[in-house]
């Protein structure tokens, strides 16, 4: 749930995954610089955008010094033995790193993630079984489909009108959203019925009481 727009962020690849996770950063807007002397077909492509490089790349191995200026690393060498040489410096310059598939040597794990639009489902095992971390977010794939995103675009518009029709009373809003969200409008959008869903919503919003809400 990091915000990595702009953020300097470290890899150091060579490892099979090198090109996936490179992608997953460069996705969510991070200024990566890769460190590694292996080709990686996939990312070549992706160098420049047309308006200048969208990432540096080092092609060479990882030498000590190179955390220097970052905060975030990712560390997947196919030499694992570098890992602890990795950590050693990451300590020392107080950076945070995340070894692939090396728990022991991590700050932080990433979860196995499900999105649609603005919802994120992530799902983590604490670094044990990553394997059934992915089949749980897939299981989940299934239940929170593409009309969810479509639904919390919806949702993102009546921010402002909930605000404004209950602008002092927190429980009043905190009612309307629970009675939106118990309405029916998910299942219209899921139709296709996306008019309908918003008539729906704004009927649940201006009925009385406080059904529906939750303790």
């Amino acid at each position: 749930m990091l915000d990595l727009r702009g953020r300097p962020v470290l890899f150091i690849g060579g490892g099979c995954e090198t090109e996936a996770k490179v992608r997953s950063l460069l996705e969510v807007g991070a200024a990566v610089t890769l460190i590694s002397p292996h080709p990686h077909p996939g990312l070549e492509p992706l160098l420049e955008d047309g308006k200048g490089p969208r990432f540096r790349w080092l092609r060479r191995g990882y030498r000590r010094g190179d955390l220097e200026g970052f905060q975030l690393c990712f560390a997947h060498p196919r030499e694992r033995w570098l890992h602890p040489l990795i950590a050693q410096e990451a300590r020392e310059r107080g950076v945070w790193l995340n070894t692939v598939d090396d728990p022991a040597h991590c700050d932080f794990i990433l979860p196995a993630v499900h999105r649609q639009g603005a919802l994120i489902i992530a799902v983590s095992t604490s670094g044990v079984a990553p394997a059934l971390g992915v089949r749980i977010r897939q299981e989940l794939a299934k239940k929170y489909g593409p009309e969810y995103k479509e639904f919390l675009q919806i949702l993102h518009a009546y921010r402002t009108i909930v605000k404004e029709t209950f602008p002092h009373d927190f429980q009043a809003r905190k009612a309307a959203w629970y009675r939106m969200m118990d309405s029916p409008a998910l299942e219209l959008v899921a139709r296709g019925e996306t008019e309908e869903a918003r008539e729906v919503l704004l009927r649940a919003l201006h009925q009385s009481g406080l059904e529906g809400v939750s303790s």
